[in-house]
């Protein structure tokens, strides 16, 4: 492993994670355990012995562990040790960083929905999540599921769908990137035909209020 030779914690840490696509790897184990082949489809551009490489070294350093499901899985996947899941705060930090660089996606740019999960949880205001509030939400984005479920005053978030969603929002990448951003009020785009908005008014409701945002800052997710 190369190494900056340097007695500092910063560098220690870039030591472990400053390598290409390392810390993407943690990006995409963030919100629950991958298989080999599921880092792959979210990591479009990367190498397969890339790939393993990372994942070798993140296993050594202690960040990540291989678990095989039981049957009928019965397929070895990775997840954050709870060292690696120290990293979510450094890797939401970078993601709220990184909007303010954000344009225009270039030709060629994947664009995946599961990209903006770390902005999630950052963007709600704990203040508003009652004892009572027991709401499950499903984002439908050009083909991908995003469920957030808020109960006993914390938020969960994981891809896929949801079994029995309150609310229902459905919209396409563009769109969900733009309200992300603030470039689009959520009315506009209903208006615009651009994002739908299905299930129980008083669940809509709260989540427009746990998700809006104090500020003018961008937060990186549609409200």
């Amino acid at each position: 492993m190369r190494t900056y030779h340097q007695f500092c914690p910063a560098a220690r840490a870039l030591d472990i994670v400053g390598e290409r696509w390392t810390l993407l790897v943690i990006r995409e184990l963030l919100f629950g355990a991958k298989r080999y082949t599921d880092l792959q489809d979210g990591l479009p551009g990367i190498g397969p012995n890339v790939l393993t490489d990372r994942l070798r070294s993140l296993e050594s350093a202690g960040l990540i562990r291989r678990r095989r499901l039981p049957r009928p899985a019965a397929s070895t996947v990775y997840e954050l040790t709870e060292l690696g899941s120290g990293l979510r705060p450094v890797l939401t930090a970078l993601f709220d960083w990184g909007l303010h660089l954000l344009d225009s996606p270039a030709p060629g740019d994947t664009i995946k929905a599961n990209y903006w999960l770390p902005a999630i949880q950052a963007a709600a205001n704990p203040d508003l999540i009652t004892a009572d509030i027991d709401d499950i939400y499903e984002f439908r984005v050009g083909g991908e599921c995003i469920t957030i479920e808020v109960a006993h005053r914390r938020i969960s978030v994981r891809e896929g769908p949801a079994d029995s969603p309150d609310v229902v929002i459905d919209t396409d990448h563009e769109t969900f990137a733009n309200l992300g951003m603030r470039r689009i009020s959520p009315l506009d785009a209903i208006q615009a035909g651009k994002l739908s908005v299905e299930g129980d008014p008083a669940a809509s409701e709260r989540y427009a209020a746990i998700f809006t945002a104090t500020n003018a800052e961008p937060q990186g997710l549609p409200t």
